[in-house]
């Protein structure tokens, strides 16, 4: 029986709240702050590593165990992000008829990064392997996180206790280490899914670690104290790392994860983090990620074009909501617990009723 990670519940959580803060583009501290970053897409793939090693190290043996394993991933991650892509289709066709019927500016070019090529690519989960952004924006990570399961699957048969985790990291390492672009750069083509490997395969070499040590008695005694000094550690390496640094990041996650994966629930950190509110937040969490970019879309839509709410043109040329720092707050709060509305029903409908197979 697979094993539910309470604390890593939250982390996915506060982590696609994170990276829902960088799309919602307001003038509000609530999401122009340090810690709205990227970089915890890479935590979800070592948070990713981790967790699936733990609970398929022992299933997967032969040709019809990798097959199960697959199909279980894609209905995991491909219904929710076909649903979207559908839906950000529609909106490429919204903004066509808005403009070529109604004679409304929209902010980007209608099907020209958004072609038939990124549909397509979208299709069949190759996305990440484009260089720019298309449709719903977050979804290039669940490209690479599939095919980084698919190669997962395979080399597991083959596995010894680090030598081919450590193996594919030296690998990816020495091939992205002298790349003009940055680790975590998602928007690279093949790099991103490189990238993914890599802090998958970190996550597989703490899971490994953690079921080597977890009834070790110093570990049971210092986890909940280093967890809380290694929540603060992370923070501040996603503010501060940079540069080759950054491949740094996915061992400061398999750090907090290694530590704090079972934190004492009696305990003070472990009553706050393993409250049933976050813990909620983090199953419905792929939903957050996956829908935030489309409530922000359409809630900001609504207020410039129905509400007729004020607009200015900023340096960029692009038009957007001419607020102040508290009623961008405001709709801050708003796009947030709009997302969570909507992340509930399609959690409820979509997520779990293809995670039967």
């Amino acid at each position: 029986m697979k094993k539910k990670f309470l604390s890593l519940e939250t982390y996915r959580a506060f982590a696609a709240l994170m990276i829902a803060a960088i799309h919602f583009d307001l003038n509000s501290p609530l999401v122009n702050h340090q810690l709205a970053s990227g970089h915890f897409v890479q935590f979800f793939f070592t948070l990713s590593g981790f967790v699936i090693y733990f609970n398929y190290k022992d299933k997967i043996k032969n040709f019809e165990n990798i097959k199960f394993f697959i199909k279980k991933r894609f209905f995991r991650l491909y219904p929710l992000h076909i649903f979207f892509l559908i839906l950000f289709l529609l909106i490429e066709i919204i903004k066509f008829l808005a403009i070529n019927y109604y004679n409304v500016d929209v902010n980007s070019e209608i099907f020209v990064k958004n072609d038939y090529l990124s549909f397509f690519a979208n299709i069949f989960l190759l996305h990440t392997f484009l260089v720019d952004y298309t449709f719903n924006t977050p979804s290039w990570s669940i490209s690479a996180e599939f095919y980084t399961y698919v190669l997962f699957a395979f080399l597991i048969i083959f596995n010894s206790r680090y030598k081919i985790s450590f193996l594919v990291i030296v690998i990816i390492y020495f091939f992205r280490i002298n790349d003009e672009v940055s680790f975590g750069a998602s928007h690279s083509a093949y790099r991103s899914f490189l990238d993914c490997i890599y802090g998958f395969y970190w996550g597989v070499i703490f899971c490994k670690l953690y079921i080597s040590l977890e009834k070790n008695k110093y570990y049971l005694k210092y986890k909940d104290a280093i967890s809380l000094i290694l929540i603060f550690f992370t923070f501040f390496s996603i503010i501060n790392f940079s540069k080759n640094q950054l491949f740094l990041l996915p061992v400061v996650f398999g750090c907090l994860i290694f530590f704090s994966c079972d934190l004492d629930k009696q305990s003070i950190l472990g009553k706050f983090i393993c409250n049933k509110f976050f813990v909620y937040l983090g199953s419905i969490s792929y939903s957050i990620y996956m829908s935030h970019l489309f409530v922000f879309w359409i809630i900001n839509n609504l207020l410039k074009y129905i509400f007729n709410l004020k607009t200015f043109i900023d340096d960029d040329g692009f038009s957007k909501l001419d607020l102040n720092i508290f009623q961008s707050s405001l709709l801050v709060l708003f796009c947030y617990f709009a997302t969570i509305i909507f992340s509930h029903f399609s959690y409820k409908y979509i997520e779990k009723k293809y995670n039967k197979f």
